[in-house]
């Protein structure tokens, strides 16, 4: 009698069990649509699991990929991301209940090595909610397809001085420091801000050794299906990965351009010809890009 009484408290007390694990992930953000090499997903203080295909990814989780690996993802508001080898981020917070959602928003830390995102509703919709930071700066978007990648201090070399570089495809992106220096970063550009936080961000010539070759985006049919754009393929991305051994990039020594002076456009900001870093065989050229300076508070 004991056992068959007791065996619906069992029972209920054994599914709670089981779902404690997967409610305590919180908000799914969305799932691996590839995973090539060692890729690694958890959060902080528990251990990592292997990505795989068709995996979740949830809010306040990292994702860690080993050199030459590659992890691609679709979240939840249709945004498309591909996450390159030697890279660590975090999603800070992801929160999305629909398009109708005003309070949609996407925040996510790049800690080392970059990533390649075609945003989705958020990006559109909530472009003030949605976030990229780094050490260095933090990104906003305007709906867009752009990379990041993030030099830490001890893979800086010549070539690729250490810090933050922003690379867009499509659209217009903002970098903005920490002092509060905001530059916007339009199609084909390439914006770099130094570990120094006062230093203002700039236009530079693209070092070939991050964006040599274009990290490749996926494209879903309506079947799911996953397929590689054809400027690469993973097998070559390792070239492009962030490394201290890294020095296939010709010699690009970043070197300000003098530029025109401050045009000032009222009481509230200035707005200053953002100065062009480029080769030091390069031409004396500037470029139209904009710096907005927030006035002290």
């Amino acid at each position: 009698m004991f056992v068959k009484s007791c065996w619906p408290l069992m029972l209920f007390a054994a599914l709670v069990a089981a779902a404690g694990p997967v409610c305590a992930q919180g908000t799914e953000a969305g799932r691996f649509l590839s995973v090539v090499g060692d890729v690694r997903v958890g959060r902080e203080g528990a251990p990592q699991r292997v990505a795989q295909r068709a995996a979740e990814f949830y809010e306040g989780e990292s994702i860690v990929t080993a050199v030459g690996a590659l992890a691609q993802l679709r979240m939840t508001d249709g945004a498309l991301m591909s996450v390159r080898g030697d890279t660590e981020i975090k999603l800070e917070r992801f929160s999305y209940a629909g398009e109708q959602d005003r309070n949609a928003s996407f925040l996510m830390s790049v800690l080392k090595g970059g990533l390649r995102s075609i945003t989705g509703v958020i990006g559109r919709q909530n472009r003030e909610r949605y976030r990229i930071t780094t050490a260095t700066v933090t990104i906003g978007v305007r709906g867009t397809d752009f990379e990041i990648v993030h030099v830490p201090l001890q893979a800086g070399s010549r070539e690729v001085p250490a810090g933050t570089y922003d690379r867009v495809f499509e659209g217009v992106t903002s970098m903005e420091n920490r002092a509060g220096v905001m530059l916007l970063v339009s199609r084909d550009q390439t914006a770099f801000a130094a570990l120094q936080g006062t230093t203002p961000p700039v236009l530079v010539a693209p070092p070939a050794a991050l964006f040599g070759q274009r990290t490749p985006i996926p494209q879903v049919t309506p079947q799911t299906r996953l397929m590689l754009t054809p400027i690469d393929a993973p097998g070559r991305l390792e070239r492009s990965a962030i490394s201290p051994t890294i020095h296939t990039a010709p010699t690009a020594t970043l070197t300000p351009i003098q530029t025109a002076p401050p045009v000032v456009t009222g009481a509230d900001k200035v707005m200053l010809i953002a100065p062009t870093l480029s080769p030091i065989t390069t031409t004396n050229t500037t470029s139209g890009s904009i710096l907005l300076v927030k006035p002290p508070k």
